[in-house]
């Protein structure tokens, strides 16, 4: 059996519809979300980027994953042992409290990442950890403290998929984006493209983090 793991980070208002495509396909997906910068908006490409309201939409992610991504969203390596703790800690209290069940799972933000972090993270009972990092070996690691990434790119994702199906040694692949980017780059299409040929594959089966 191989496994798929489609995980979205940042909780932005586009979560919305990437959730309404997951669910026309029975997919349970993986939401690593930040607490602290909800209503928050920045901006991409000079378009304003929007995140949740995590309190008013906490049905919208019923049948999926809660994951965490940090308080704020930091740069997790440039801050201290007591900071990285707290940056984690309330993120996963706040998102208990709000989705009324219990927060196993983390990915990292931005680009960076270390032993140091990664040991702090744990320490709060986290079990798996998704890295910032390419590996697409398609190869299932024990150690669910260093689990990282297939593809994050969803042309790149398509093609890596096709492989990973012919693969008869495929073990897992690790899917991991942003739904703001389907929105502004007009690839909803290529979203659901994924997941049929993910799913038109008997022996593929997509699970969330936790269950890795």
């Amino acid at each position: 059996m191989k496994y798929f793991v489609f995980a979205i980070d940042d909780g932005t208002i586009y979560d919305s519809k990437v959730i309404d495509i997951f669910n026309k396909y029975n997919i349970k997906a993986t939401f690593n979300l930040n607490s602290g910068l909800q209503d928050f908006v920045w901006y991409k490409k000079d378009k304003p980027v929007r995140r949740l309201n995590l309190n008013e939409n906490k049905s919208l992610y019923d049948g999926h994953e809660i994951s965490s991504h940090s308080l704020t969203h930091p740069t997790l390596t440039y801050l201290s042992d007591e900071d990285v703790y707290k940056e984690v800690k309330e993120d996963i209290d706040n998102l208990e409290r709000i989705f009324e069940r219990k927060v196993t799972s983390f990915s990292f933000p931005f680009d960076q990442f270390d032993e140091r972090t990664i040991s702090i993270i744990r320490s709060i009972g986290i079990t798996h950890i998704i890295l910032p990092e390419i590996d697409d070996s398609f190869k299932k690691t024990i150690d669910t403290y260093h689990i990282k990434v297939t593809s994050w790119n969803i042309f790149d994702a398509l093609e890596k998929c096709r492989r990973f199906i012919k693969d008869k040694d495929a073990e897992f692949f690790l899917y991991l984006s942003h739904s703001y980017d389907y929105e502004f780059d007009n690839t909803y299409d290529k979203l659901e493209e994924l997941i049929k040929l993910v799913k038109s594959c008997d022996d593929i089966k997509v699970i969330m983090l936790k269950d890795y």
